[in-house]
């Protein structure tokens, strides 16, 4: 009768065990793939950016920001140049040239449609698909009466 006992009670402690070591397996093989899934993107961002709104060779204001943007890292290696510049430039682009109708239309997707066009331009002039997705940092518009008022 004691040996049944013993033996019921070493099985239940094996079974605990052995679940125990599992679950700890399964949960460390997780954060070790989620580890390497964030190794590759880097978070990154460019300088403040200030482009003028031009109306019929009138100065309207400036809207001034900053973007974030994921860049795929083994991308990052292999090139020489950083994706910065480009994408700083590629924003400079894009508002330039959409950014007063879209004023004064008063669209509200046209973020979105900035965000993903910088992706596409910064990418295209690379020439490879380094930038994964720009989001807004900071966005700043500045009328040409404020900027009056601060000299």
């Amino acid at each position: 009768m004691i040996r049944s006992l013993v033996l019921a009670l070493i099985t239940c402690l094996s079974t605990i065990g052995g679940l125990y070591g599992a679950m700890s397996w399964k949960a460390a093989a997780k954060a070790a793939s989620a580890n390497a899934e964030q190794g590759q993107y880097q978070m990154m961002r460019t300088r403040m950016v200030s482009v003028p709104l031009l109306s019929n060779g009138e100065v309207l204001g400036y809207i001034v920001t900053r973007l974030q943007f994921l860049a795929d890292t083994s991308l990052l290696k292999i090139g020489t140049v950083q994706p910065e510049a480009f994408v700083a430039d590629e924003a400079f682009r894009q508002i330039y040239e959409k950014a007063p109708e879209d004023m004064r239309s008063g669209r509200k997707q046209v973020i979105n449609e900035l965000a993903n066009n910088v992706a596409a331009g910064a990418n295209k002039r690379m020439g490879r698909d380094v930038v994964k997705d720009v989001m807004i940092d900071s966005w700043a518009y500045l009328s040409k009466q404020d900027m009056m008022r601060k000299l």
